[in-house]
C-alpha cells in the first residue's frame, strides 16, 4: 500500500465563512516544496463535513480529525498509532519528517 495523506480540501465552508485549515496547507506547501512525493503517495483531499468516508473505511470513525498520513503498520514510524492493519500520524511534524524519511526530500526545520 502506498502512504496515503487525507488533508482537508480547501476552502470548505462552516459557519457561513470559508476556511482553510493551517495543517493542511503546510502540507499542501511541502508538497509543492517536494513535487516526487505525489509519485508516492496518495494525496486525498477530503470535504470538511463528517463522517469523512475514505478516513472510515481505513482506520474508523473515531479517527476522522485530518491531516493524517495512513501508512502500513510493518513501516511505521516510532510515533505512530496502530489503528487495525495500519499505522497513522496526525501530528503536522511528525507527518511531514516521515514523509521526508519514508519518501526523501526536505522536512520541517527542528
Amino acid at each position: 500500500m502506498k502512504d496515503q495523506l487525507f488533508i482537508l480540501a480547501a476552502p470548505f465552508p462552516d459557519g457561513g465563512f470559508e476556511w482553510y485549515c493551517n495543517d493542511c496547507v503546510t502540507l499542501e506547501g511541502a508538497l509543492i516544496v517536494n513535487p516526487h512525493w505525489n509519485d508516492k503517495i496518495d494525496v486525498r483531499r477530503v470535504a470538511f463535513p463528517r463522517p469523512r468516508k475514505e478516513v472510515v473505511e481505513l482506520v474508523g470513525p473515531d479517527w476522522q480529525g485530518l491531516p493524517m498520513l495512513v501508512m502500513d503498520k510493518d513501516r511505521a514510524p516510532g510515533d505512530a498509532i496502530i489503528v487495525g492493519d495500519y499505522a497513522i500520524l496526525q501530528d503536522i511534524r511528525a507527518i511531514g519528517r516521515a514523509l521526508a524519511s519514508r519518501h526523501g526530500g526536505a522536512g520541517p526545520h527542528p
